[in-house]
């Protein structure tokens, strides 16, 4: 399995790296949503796509779009994992596209046991 992660907290994304890469995932890491989308274009297909929503360049629910009319990525599941304070977050998350949510500070298990969720139930959906 292909997990991108995307924040702009290089502690962040290694944290949940080293969780994700120790139950045998292939991981890639990017610190800004557009780094991620370039790096998307050249990553073999990436199963699950983890995402910060407050970056510089460009915000996680316009990375979320733009995942979503991604060709090559589309079809990939996305959990944002956000510190936003915003009322509104989860819900704008759900409406760009997003499949999960998860409010910082987060267990990087819980994230790797979604993920398996995910994958397993097959469909990329939200699993209640």
């Amino acid at each position: 399995m292909r997990v991108l992660i995307v924040d702009d907290s290089p502690q962040v994304a290694s944290t949940l790296e080293i969780a994700l890469s120790r139950a045998g995932w292939e991981t890639a890491c990017a610190h800004d949503a557009l780094s991620a989308l370039d790096l998307l274009s050249t990553l073999p297909a990436v199963d699950v796509i983890v995402t910060d929503l407050d970056m510089p360049r460009l915000d996680g629910y316009a990375f979320i779009a733009a995942i979503r009319a991604h060709p090559l990525a589309s079809r990939s599941a996305v959990i944002v994992t956000s510190g936003s304070t915003a009322d509104d977050a989860e819900s704008l998350a759900f409406a760009a596209g997003a499949d999960l949510y998860f409010a910082k500070p987060y267990s990087p298990a819980s994230v790797r046991q979604a993920i398996e969720l995910l994958v397993d139930d097959g469909r990329g959906q939200v699993i209640s």
